[in-house]
Protein backbone atom coordinates (compact mmCIF):
# COMPACT_ATOMS: atom_id res chain seq x y z
CA UNK A 1 0.00 0.00 0.00
CA UNK A 2 1.21 3.46 -0.89
CA UNK A 3 0.44 6.57 1.31
CA UNK A 4 -0.58 10.26 0.11
CA UNK A 5 1.67 11.04 -3.06
CA UNK A 6 3.09 14.47 -2.84
CA UNK A 7 1.32 17.70 -3.14
CA UNK A 8 0.85 19.26 -6.29
CA UNK A 9 -1.57 21.11 -8.07
CA UNK A 10 -5.30 20.58 -8.86
CA UNK A 11 -6.81 20.03 -12.21
CA UNK A 12 -9.96 19.53 -14.05
CA UNK A 13 -12.18 22.08 -15.62
CA UNK A 14 -14.65 23.63 -13.58
CA UNK A 15 -16.37 26.11 -15.41
CA UNK A 16 -18.86 23.71 -16.47
CA UNK A 17 -19.92 24.44 -13.25
CA UNK A 18 -19.37 28.13 -12.97
CA UNK A 19 -22.43 30.03 -10.57
CA UNK A 20 -21.90 33.66 -10.68
CA UNK A 21 -20.37 36.29 -12.38
CA UNK A 22 -16.05 36.37 -11.78
CA UNK A 23 -14.65 37.60 -8.81
CA UNK A 24 -11.15 39.35 -7.85
CA UNK A 25 -8.54 36.92 -6.86
CA UNK A 26 -8.02 36.80 -3.20
CA UNK A 27 -4.58 36.76 -1.71
CA UNK A 28 -5.19 32.75 -0.32
CA UNK A 29 -3.30 30.18 -2.55
CA UNK A 30 -5.70 28.25 -4.73
CA UNK A 31 -3.97 25.14 -3.55
CA UNK A 32 -2.28 24.74 -0.32
CA UNK A 33 1.23 23.43 -0.11
CA UNK A 34 -0.24 21.02 2.64
CA UNK A 35 -3.38 19.82 2.14
CA UNK A 36 -3.57 17.43 5.54
CA UNK A 37 -5.23 18.37 8.30
CA UNK A 38 -3.57 19.44 11.22
CA UNK A 39 -2.47 19.65 13.65
CA UNK A 40 -0.39 16.01 13.64
CA UNK A 41 -1.86 13.63 16.10
CA UNK A 42 1.16 12.73 18.52
CA UNK A 43 1.31 8.86 18.39
CA UNK A 44 3.18 5.41 17.08
CA UNK A 45 0.66 3.12 17.88
CA UNK A 46 -0.77 2.10 14.60
CA UNK A 47 -4.37 0.61 15.17
CA UNK A 48 -5.60 -3.06 14.37
CA UNK A 49 -7.57 -2.42 10.58
CA UNK A 50 -10.21 -4.48 12.17
CA UNK A 51 -11.02 -2.26 14.86
CA UNK A 52 -10.41 0.94 13.18
CA UNK A 53 -13.28 0.21 10.38
CA UNK A 54 -15.34 -1.47 13.29
CA UNK A 55 -15.16 2.89 15.10
CA UNK A 56 -15.78 4.08 11.59
CA UNK A 57 -18.58 2.15 11.51
CA UNK A 58 -20.36 3.39 14.44
CA UNK A 59 -20.59 6.99 13.03
CA UNK A 60 -21.41 5.68 9.05
CA UNK A 61 -24.13 3.23 10.06
CA UNK A 62 -26.27 5.72 12.49
CA UNK A 63 -28.33 7.37 9.95
CA UNK A 64 -29.40 5.98 6.16
CA UNK A 65 -30.87 9.50 4.80
CA UNK A 66 -28.81 13.08 5.17
CA UNK A 67 -30.67 16.08 3.79
CA UNK A 68 -27.97 19.40 4.47
CA UNK A 69 -27.98 22.81 2.72
CA UNK A 70 -24.42 23.59 1.19
CA UNK A 71 -22.75 26.60 -0.12
CA UNK A 72 -20.49 26.22 -2.67
CA UNK A 73 -17.37 28.12 -4.10
CA UNK A 74 -14.23 27.15 -7.12
CA UNK A 75 -11.80 28.53 -7.43
CA UNK A 76 -9.36 27.94 -10.39
CA UNK A 77 -6.41 29.54 -12.83
CA UNK A 78 -7.36 29.78 -16.03
CA UNK A 79 -4.89 29.22 -18.92
CA UNK A 80 -4.13 32.80 -19.52
CA UNK A 81 -3.14 32.73 -15.54
CA UNK A 82 -6.31 34.66 -14.88
CA UNK A 83 -7.70 33.58 -11.15
CA UNK A 84 -11.25 33.13 -11.16
CA UNK A 85 -14.12 32.46 -8.13
CA UNK A 86 -17.44 31.39 -8.16
CA UNK A 87 -20.21 30.86 -5.78
CA UNK A 88 -23.19 29.67 -4.56
CA UNK A 89 -25.47 27.61 -2.53
CA UNK A 90 -27.03 24.24 -2.99
CA UNK A 91 -27.87 21.02 -1.27
CA UNK A 92 -26.41 17.88 -0.15
CA UNK A 93 -28.54 15.03 -0.30
CA UNK A 94 -28.04 10.93 0.57
CA UNK A 95 -30.78 8.05 0.95
CA UNK A 96 -29.26 4.26 1.44
CA UNK A 97 -28.00 2.59 -0.50
CA UNK A 98 -27.00 4.97 -3.60
CA UNK A 99 -29.29 7.76 -4.14
CA UNK A 100 -27.13 10.76 -4.58
CA UNK A 101 -28.70 14.52 -5.14
CA UNK A 102 -25.84 17.65 -4.92
CA UNK A 103 -26.95 20.96 -6.51
CA UNK A 104 -25.75 24.23 -6.93
CA UNK A 105 -28.15 26.94 -7.25
CA UNK A 106 -28.50 30.72 -7.30
CA UNK A 107 -31.37 32.26 -5.75
CA UNK A 108 -32.93 29.31 -5.46
CA UNK A 109 -32.68 28.41 -9.57
CA UNK A 110 -31.15 25.21 -10.17
CA UNK A 111 -27.70 25.70 -12.23
CA UNK A 112 -26.31 22.28 -11.40
CA UNK A 113 -28.10 19.05 -10.27
CA UNK A 114 -25.76 16.09 -9.97
CA UNK A 115 -27.05 12.85 -8.52
CA UNK A 116 -27.25 8.71 -8.89
CA UNK A 117 -29.03 5.81 -8.02
CA UNK A 118 -28.17 2.38 -7.44
CA UNK A 119 -28.63 1.66 -11.24
CA UNK A 120 -26.87 4.83 -13.20
CA UNK A 121 -25.78 8.32 -12.16
CA UNK A 122 -26.25 11.66 -13.81
CA UNK A 123 -25.77 15.63 -14.37
CA UNK A 124 -27.83 18.06 -15.47
CA UNK A 125 -26.06 21.25 -16.66
CA UNK A 126 -27.73 24.40 -16.75
CA UNK A 127 -25.32 26.72 -17.36
CA UNK A 128 -23.19 26.39 -20.04
CA UNK A 129 -24.01 23.29 -22.48
CA UNK A 130 -27.44 23.29 -20.96
CA UNK A 131 -26.83 19.07 -21.64
CA UNK A 132 -27.47 16.24 -19.28
CA UNK A 133 -24.97 13.38 -18.54
CA UNK A 134 -26.13 9.86 -17.77
CA UNK A 135 -23.96 6.79 -17.65
CA UNK A 136 -25.39 3.39 -16.67
CA UNK A 137 -23.48 1.16 -14.41
CA UNK A 138 -24.42 -2.01 -16.21
CA UNK A 139 -22.39 -1.46 -19.13
CA UNK A 140 -19.08 -0.24 -19.64
CA UNK A 141 -18.16 3.41 -18.29
CA UNK A 142 -16.51 5.66 -21.13
CA UNK A 143 -16.29 9.17 -19.55
CA UNK A 144 -16.70 10.93 -16.28
CA UNK A 145 -19.03 14.21 -15.58
CA UNK A 146 -17.27 17.43 -15.88
CA UNK A 147 -17.37 17.88 -12.00
CA UNK A 148 -14.48 17.47 -9.22
CA UNK A 149 -16.35 14.69 -8.09
CA UNK A 150 -18.80 12.37 -8.99
CA UNK A 151 -22.09 12.45 -7.22
CA UNK A 152 -22.15 8.68 -5.93
CA UNK A 153 -18.76 8.95 -3.69
CA UNK A 154 -20.69 11.87 -1.81
CA UNK A 155 -21.32 9.18 1.04
CA UNK A 156 -17.82 8.20 1.15
CA UNK A 157 -16.43 11.63 2.03
CA UNK A 158 -19.32 12.12 4.25
CA UNK A 159 -18.20 8.84 5.97
CA UNK A 160 -21.65 7.28 5.89
CA UNK A 161 -20.75 4.47 3.81
CA UNK A 162 -20.05 1.12 6.00
CA UNK A 163 -16.78 -0.82 5.15
CA UNK A 164 -16.08 -4.32 5.76
CA UNK A 165 -14.22 -4.67 8.87
CA UNK A 166 -13.67 -8.74 7.94
CA UNK A 167 -12.41 -7.52 4.12
CA UNK A 168 -8.88 -6.79 4.87
CA UNK A 169 -6.08 -5.25 2.31
CA UNK A 170 -2.90 -6.60 1.91
CA UNK A 171 -0.07 -5.68 4.27
CA UNK A 172 0.38 -3.27 6.12
CA UNK A 173 -3.28 -2.57 6.67
CA UNK A 174 -2.42 0.39 8.51
CA UNK A 175 -0.18 3.54 7.94
CA UNK A 176 0.09 6.44 10.01
CA UNK A 177 0.72 10.00 8.13
CA UNK A 178 1.17 12.68 11.03
CA UNK A 179 -0.54 10.10 13.44
CA UNK A 180 -3.85 9.56 11.27
CA UNK A 181 -4.35 6.50 10.23
CA UNK A 182 -4.44 5.30 6.56
CA UNK A 183 -6.01 2.51 4.92
CA UNK A 184 -7.01 1.34 1.38
CA UNK A 185 -10.54 -1.41 1.66
CA UNK A 186 -10.39 -3.52 -1.30
CA UNK A 187 -12.24 -2.82 -4.33
CA UNK A 188 -13.36 0.72 -3.45
CA UNK A 189 -10.33 3.08 -5.28
CA UNK A 190 -10.18 4.77 -2.35
CA UNK A 191 -7.27 5.95 0.09
CA UNK A 192 -9.19 6.87 3.27
CA UNK A 193 -7.34 9.04 6.59
CA UNK A 194 -9.33 8.24 9.07
CA UNK A 195 -8.42 9.73 13.15
CA UNK A 196 -7.35 6.52 15.10
CA UNK A 197 -9.82 7.03 17.83
CA UNK A 198 -12.98 7.75 16.31
CA UNK A 199 -12.35 6.32 12.59
CA UNK A 200 -13.72 9.51 11.26
CA UNK A 201 -12.43 10.19 7.88
CA UNK A 202 -9.87 13.26 7.62
CA UNK A 203 -9.08 12.85 3.94
CA UNK A 204 -10.36 10.47 1.41
CA UNK A 205 -8.12 10.19 -1.95
CA UNK A 206 -9.96 8.76 -5.13
CA UNK A 207 -7.21 6.74 -7.53
CA UNK A 208 -6.96 4.74 -10.31
CA UNK A 209 -6.30 1.79 -11.10
CA UNK A 210 -2.31 1.51 -10.17
CA UNK A 211 -3.68 3.36 -7.12
CA UNK A 212 -2.37 7.27 -7.71
CA UNK A 213 -4.47 9.88 -6.59
CA UNK A 214 -6.39 12.10 -8.61
CA UNK A 215 -8.64 13.95 -6.35
CA UNK A 216 -8.06 14.83 -2.83
CA UNK A 217 -10.77 15.92 -0.42
CA UNK A 218 -10.00 17.38 3.24
CA UNK A 219 -12.71 16.90 5.93
CA UNK A 220 -12.59 18.96 8.57
CA UNK A 221 -15.08 20.09 11.04
CA UNK A 222 -18.54 18.92 12.28
CA UNK A 223 -21.75 19.02 11.67
CA UNK A 224 -24.57 16.93 13.70
CA UNK A 225 -27.61 15.57 11.60
CA UNK A 226 -31.08 14.99 13.07
CA UNK A 227 -31.95 10.92 12.88
CA UNK A 228 -34.12 9.25 10.29
CA UNK A 229 -36.84 7.50 11.44
CA UNK A 230 -34.84 3.72 10.19
CA UNK A 231 -32.53 3.97 13.29
CA UNK A 232 -33.41 7.30 15.33
CA UNK A 233 -29.05 7.80 16.17
CA UNK A 234 -27.96 10.88 14.99
CA UNK A 235 -24.40 10.97 13.01
CA UNK A 236 -21.59 13.73 12.23
CA UNK A 237 -20.44 14.79 9.14
CA UNK A 238 -17.38 17.15 7.77
CA UNK A 239 -18.62 21.12 8.18
CA UNK A 240 -16.12 21.61 5.04
CA UNK A 241 -15.66 19.63 2.06
CA UNK A 242 -12.89 20.66 -0.11
CA UNK A 243 -11.84 19.23 -3.61
CA UNK A 244 -8.56 19.07 -4.75
CA UNK A 245 -8.18 17.67 -8.10
CA UNK A 246 -4.92 16.66 -9.66
CA UNK A 247 -2.78 18.11 -12.30
CA UNK A 248 -3.62 21.33 -12.31
CA UNK A 249 -4.68 24.80 -10.05
CA UNK A 250 -8.45 24.69 -8.93
CA UNK A 251 -10.27 23.50 -5.90
CA UNK A 252 -14.24 23.58 -5.00
CA UNK A 253 -15.37 23.86 -1.70
CA UNK A 254 -18.37 22.31 -0.34
CA UNK A 255 -19.59 24.22 3.16
CA UNK A 256 -21.88 21.85 5.27
CA UNK A 257 -24.05 24.60 6.21
CA UNK A 258 -27.38 23.27 8.16
CA UNK A 259 -28.60 19.80 8.17
CA UNK A 260 -32.41 19.25 7.36
CA UNK A 261 -35.39 16.83 8.44
CA UNK A 262 -34.41 13.36 6.18
CA UNK A 263 -38.66 13.35 5.90
CA UNK A 264 -38.45 16.22 3.71
CA UNK A 265 -36.70 13.87 1.23
CA UNK A 266 -38.37 13.15 -1.85
CA UNK A 267 -38.48 9.51 -3.82
CA UNK A 268 -38.57 11.90 -7.20
CA UNK A 269 -34.56 13.48 -6.81
CA UNK A 270 -33.36 10.04 -7.56
CA UNK A 271 -35.06 9.31 -10.72
CA UNK A 272 -33.65 10.38 -13.84
CA UNK A 273 -36.59 10.58 -16.08
CA UNK A 274 -38.29 12.67 -13.24
CA UNK A 275 -35.80 14.92 -13.23
CA UNK A 276 -35.44 14.99 -16.86
CA UNK A 277 -38.85 15.75 -17.42
CA UNK A 278 -38.30 18.86 -14.80
CA UNK A 279 -35.00 20.43 -15.88
CA UNK A 280 -35.57 20.06 -19.61
CA UNK A 281 -32.38 19.87 -20.66
CA UNK A 282 -31.75 20.27 -24.30
CA UNK A 283 -29.79 17.06 -24.94
CA UNK A 284 -28.97 14.00 -22.60
CA UNK A 285 -25.09 12.59 -23.73
CA UNK A 286 -24.81 9.04 -22.54
CA UNK A 287 -21.00 8.23 -20.48
CA UNK A 288 -21.04 4.61 -22.23
CA UNK A 289 -20.74 6.12 -25.57
CA UNK A 290 -16.76 7.68 -26.82
CA UNK A 291 -17.32 11.41 -27.86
Amino acid sequence: MSVFPPRSGAAGVLAAAALIAAGCATPTPIVPRDINPAPPIVTQTVPDYGDLVRAYNVNASAVDRVYVKTGVEMRWREDSGRERRESGDGRLIFRRPLDTALTVEVLGDVKVWAGSDDRAFWMFDLIDTKNAYHGDYSKPILRRLPLPVQPEVMPYLLGLMPLDPDHRPAEPQVELVDGYAVIEPPGLNLRMQLHPDTGRPTRVDLTDARGVSFLSAVLTGELEVPPSSATGSTATVPAKIELYPRGGESRMTVTLKAARDPARIRGTWFRFENLRKKLRPKHVESLNEAQ
